[in-house]
């Protein structure tokens, strides 16, 4: 399951919205699910420190770059943003999208 949404939350219920998905599906034991976030700030960084205890969080980053999130595995493929979005696009069987992308 791949995450995407704005690098800041402009509706107040937003955060709220996206705590309270990472914490159901954290919580999710009796299925092989895996989450990807682009480690960007925002929906994706609220995701990732939300969703139970980080075991089940993959942080997709251009290489030299780090989440700095705290929790998740930051993991690096593309040599920038632009072909990292390529890679990302290509992972995902389900994607969650709250307030749009970068």
């Amino acid at each position: 399951v791949c995450i995407l949404g704005g690098t800041a939350f402009r509706n107040g219920d937003s955060k709220a919205l996206v705590e309270a998905i990472a914490a159901k599906l954290g919580k999710l034991t009796d299925v092989k699910m895996k989450f990807v976030t682009g480690g960007m700030k925002g929906v994706q960084e609220a995701f990732a420190k939300s969703c139970g205890d980080g075991s089940r969080v993959w942080n997709l980053l251009p290489v030299g770059e780090s989440s700095g999130y705290g929790t998740g595995t930051d993991i690096n493929a593309g040599k920038d943003l632009d072909e990292r979005k390529i890679i990302f696009g290509l992972l995902g069987d389900i994607y969650i999208s709250v307030e749009g992308g970068p």
